[in-house]
């Protein structure tokens, strides 16, 4: 039940995603963070990532979340690929989000850049829980 949209946003790209969990809301802000930054034109999944991050709020964690995927591709020249597990947990008024995430060094994918994305922002971001899911909206600095 995921679903993500683009909305305009002047100088930034915007999007409005939807999900069934909030594991397929982190899962699909990484699709959309991939989207935005490349088109992958050729690649094998050749290593895998373990993440583990902890935040007192959701917002703050998706944000950490995006902005590890990024800090991978433009510093370590890996890229994220695909999500192999995600799990997000809460204890103690801390929620905790464990990933692995198969991906591949830079000179392996063959790449078309689009956008670099220089910060994942707070800006609009509110994790509201709905009838049928979560919602929120993120928006790339670019």
């Amino acid at each position: 039940m995921k679903h993500y949209r683009t909305i305009d946003h002047t100088a930034d790209i915007a999007f409005e995603i939807t999900a069934g969990s909030l594991e397929e809301l982190f899962e699909t802000a990484a699709e959309v963070w991939l989207k935005s930054t490349a088109e992958i034109k050729s690649f094998s999944i050749t290593t895998k990532k373990e993440i583990a991050l902890e935040s007192f709020s959701l917002e703050n964690l998706l944000v950490s979340f995006i902005s590890e995927l990024n800090y991978l591709f433009l510093t370590k020249k890996w890229i994220a690929l695909e999500c192999e597990y995600l799990k997000i947990n809460k204890h103690d008024n801390k929620y905790m989000l464990r990933a692995v995430l198969n991906g591949s060094d830079l000179q392996s994918v063959k790449v078309i850049p689009k956008e670099e994305i220089k910060a994942v922002t707070f800006h609009q971001m509110n994790i509201e829980k709905t009838g049928t899911g979560y919602r929120t909206k993120i928006i790339f600095d670019i």
